[in-house]
């Protein structure tokens, strides 16, 4: 309670920056829910498949909560866009508004201090 109060605080200069916060801390909130609810469930004790998926959320929460912690709300935010940016795709790089250039061999033309690929 009092890291995500030391977040909040820290993201109160905008509102789009405090919901993203917010919003993570919801997810690690149920992460750290639905741990206890499996470590109080005795099939992890039974069941390879959901004892590896039990160890790979706690590991997912233990990063989470590691990065939230060393580096507060940019981090969170920096891997959300590169999230987001990997969603859309290719199309959506740096070049994005970007004409397509009408040298079709523009890729083909390498500088010399490259040599052959």
């Amino acid at each position: 309670a009092q890291l995500e109060a030391e977040v909040l605080t820290r993201s109160s200069h905008s509102s789009r920056t405090s919901y993203a916060v917010a919003a993570d801390l919801s997810e690690m909130e149920l992460k750290k829910i639905l741990i206890e609810n499996m470590e109080g469930n005795k099939s992890i004790q039974r069941s390879d498949k959901q004892r590896n998926l039990y160890k790979a959320l706690v590991k997912a929460y233990d990063v989470d909560k590691t990065i939230l912690e060393s580096y507060g709300e940019s981090a969170i935010l920096k891997r959300r866009r590169e999230e987001d940016d990997d969603q859309e795709g290719p199309s959506a790089g740096s070049d994005r508004g970007r004409p397509p250039t009408p040298d079709r061999d523009w890729n083909n033309t390498l500088p010399a201090a490259q040599g052959n690929a």
